[in-house]
């Protein structure tokens, strides 16, 4: 998590929002909703992309099994949330097929390159009747957007300076599986449904400055509408595999 959340500055931004925005559910907490409410005491859990750790890491808890897969290995040595940690590609996951009721993944989508393979494979070793909750970034807000148009070295320290995050949160990104419609023509060719895709806002990118703080404040008030909310920062997702 970035230093910056704890800043004066941030938490006047965080005053304002609430002010305009009270009992407000953000995503992170929306996903952490999502997974509790699909583990039981009999779930085998798959976390792709797991990094250091889960904003659902109380429902990981909760599963039978739980196992992580992730492409850094240093991470995963600081994740303490998963029962099992392995370096591996969500392109080819070291799995039987049909291995996990759930799979879960935050803040991955946006990395993938070839996402088509690892719907394949989240498709493959989820048992029949098994959904995956996915927690992404929507490629057409403006966040996304500005990033496409930022090499991916200036971004990276441009993130640290401005908000402070860790270099180990920092990858590249490349938005192939970030929109509400490349969502269903992914699980369609992988023989999923998507079932669920909700919108949700943002607006603290911007909190580094005052002014823009603002302009986000207002942006989100005009996405507020329900055709517009597609232009919201996150996207949260659930497919399913079919039971047969």
């Amino acid at each position: 998590m970035s230093d910056f959340v704890y800043s004066p500055r941030y938490r006047r931004c965080q005053a304002r929002f609430d002010r305009w925005y009270p009992n407000f559910r953000d995503a992170g907490t929306r996903y952490r909703d999502l997974v509790t409410a699909a583990v039981t005491p009999e779930t085998r859990l798959l976390d792709l992309g797991c990094g250091r750790a889960s904003l659902a890491g109380d429902a990981l808890q909760a599963a039978r099994q739980s196992v992580g897969v992730d492409l850094d290995r240093d991470d995963l040595r600081h994740n303490a949330t998963i029962g099992h940690a392995l370096l591996a590609n969500g392109e080819t996951l070291p799995f039987a097929s049909a291995s996990f009721d759930v799979l879960i993944s935050q803040w991955v989508l946006e990395h993938l390159a070839r996402p088509e393979r690892v719907f394949g494979e989240i498709a493959r070793v989820l048992r029949p009747g098994g959904q995956a909750i996915l927690f992404t970034t929507n490629a057409n807000n403006y966040i996304p957007l500005a990033s496409r148009l930022t090499p991916d070295a200036l971004q990276s320290g441009l993130l640290r300076r401005w908000l402070k995050r860790p270099a180990h949160e920092s990858h590249a990104t490349h938005f192939r599986a970030n929109t509400r419609r490349r969502l269903q023509q992914l699980a369609h060719a992988a023989d999923l449904e998507l079932t669920a895709c909700e919108y949700v806002g943002n607006p603290f990118y911007l909190a580094f400055s005052p002014l823009l703080f603002w302009g986000a404040l207002l942006f989100e008030k005009a996405t507020d509408p329900p055709p517009l909310r597609r232009f919201k920062l996150y996207l949260l997702a659930v497919v399913r595999k079919g039971e047969r």
